[in-house]
């Protein structure tokens, strides 16, 4: 073992004891109570991760991490004050992108640089934010010199999802076609509905995205198209998967009244929006899907999820997104092979977790570098319905902190 090595553990250690003896943190409480901890290393963010990081903090415990749910999880409201380290306040970043904008915010990026989200009217004080729970990537951002690291931990897939499951809107909704080639030309039926807003005909049915109610033109059936909230790492993904730069009239991030789209906010991976309406349909991760299956934070609300057919590939292959019984049965975990795929992040200055610079931070690191404190916790991520990037199906490993992976070089 090299010196570097062997420093850099004593430091793990002995960061990590020193922070619990001096601050007095303690353990979070298993399940979405733990979604207002109290911990030394704060994290706000994604929807999509923060049940995992939360099951994460409660087993690495020492009330090393404190992560904040993206609503607040009694209420429902987003954007309220909490105050997540003594002598700091914020309004609560809901989704991937408020997420970061806080983190970088916290670093002392100017607000002309890291603009305020909407309603973001408590900016937090520096330090404040240590973590941004992200399910997106850097995107536009990457820069192989930017201040900020996106270290990714597990793998994730998006899929379509509606309340219906074992009648024939369902045995419709899953010949729903995809491309995975070209987002922007593909033929698929799920890209000419979100993307062109053009009728497609499934299961002998036309369904139609841009109209509302019935009676439609020529008889086809209304498909209310959603994506989730402004701000949302999912609808970013999403908009990205299907081609989709300006988000156009047909799709809603408000429910459907039965008169207009200005029902109630559409929150990603909850199946109110769904719940209240026949014809829509929404993106829900599949993890999310199955961690809430399992007992974790359900805000399903009877969503169902669908198949996609790979258009790509000749013949066609039907891609169900789930290992078992589907569509049987909705039983088996995340199939790590379904269609859309991504990795999940979290976000973290690049010095703090760079072994060797003058800023790393051995606590930071620990929880999550290349084999430290989350990529262990294998048996958790799993158990919050995603899958492990041991094999990099996706081009990285759990940990892995790369240059490709690093934003913001104006910072």
């Amino acid at each position: 073992m090299n010196n570097t090595k062997r420093l850099v553990q004593r430091l793990l250690v002995g960061g990590i004891a020193a922070a619990t003896v001096a601050t007095g943190l303690i353990v979070g409480v298993a399940g979405p109570a733990s979604a207002d901890p109290v911990g030394d290393l704060v994290g706000v963010g994604s929807d999509t991760t923060q049940d995992v990081m939360n099951g994460v903090a409660d087993s690495i415990g020492l009330g090393l991490i404190g992560s904040w749910d993206a609503i607040d999880p009694n209420s429902k409201a987003q954007h309220l004050a909490i105050s997540p380290k003594r002598g700091c306040s914020l309004n609560r970043p809901n989704g991937s992108g408020q997420g970061v904008t806080a983190l970088r915010q916290s670093g002392n990026v100017a607000a002309a640089i890291a603009a305020p989200f909407a309603d973001e009217t408590d900016l937090p004080e520096a330090g404040c934010v240590d973590f941004a729970r992200s399910s997106g990537d850097p995107g536009t951002s990457q820069s192989n010199t930017g201040r900020w690291a996106y270290v990714p931990f597990a793998l994730d897939a998006v899929g379509v999802a509606s309340q219906h499951f074992g009648d024939a809107t369902a045995t419709n909704y899953n010949q729903l076609g995809y491309d995975p080639s070209n987002a922007a030309t593909g033929t698929g039926t799920l890209q000419k509905l979100y993307r062109d807003g053009q009728p497609v005909v499934l299961g002998g049915v036309t369904y139609d995205p841009q109209c509302n109610a019935a009676p439609c033109t020529g008889g086809a059936t209304p498909i209310h198209l959603y994506i989730p909230q402004n701000g949302s790492g999912t609808r970013s993904f999403w908009l990205s998967k299907m081609g989709i730069g300006t988000v156009p009239a047909w799709l809603h991030d408000h429910a459907w009244t039965g008169t207009d789209y200005n029902g109630a906010l559409v929150e990603e991976h909850d199946g109110t929006v769904l719940q209240g309406d026949a014809n829509g349909i929404a993106p829900f991760s599949i993890a999310q899907w199955v961690s809430q299956r399992n007992g974790h934070g359900d805000r399903r609300h009877g969503a169902h999820l669908h198949s996609l057919v790979n258009v790509g590939v000749t013949p066609n292959v039907t891609v169900n997104p789930l290992s078992g019984a589907f569509p049987t049965a909705e039983t088996g975990n995340l199939n790590a092979s379904f269609i859309i795929r991504r990795e999940v992040y979290n976000v973290v200055e690049w010095k703090k977790v760079n072994v060797g610079n003058a800023a790393f931070d051995a606590k930071l690191y620990s929880v999550f570098g290349p084999g430290q404190g989350l990529c262990g916790k294998s048996a958790v991520i799993l158990s919050y319905g995603f899958a492990l990037l041991n094999s990099a199906p996706l081009g990285h490993t759990c940990g892995a902190i790369v240059d490709g992976l690093r934003a913001f070089g104006t910072d």
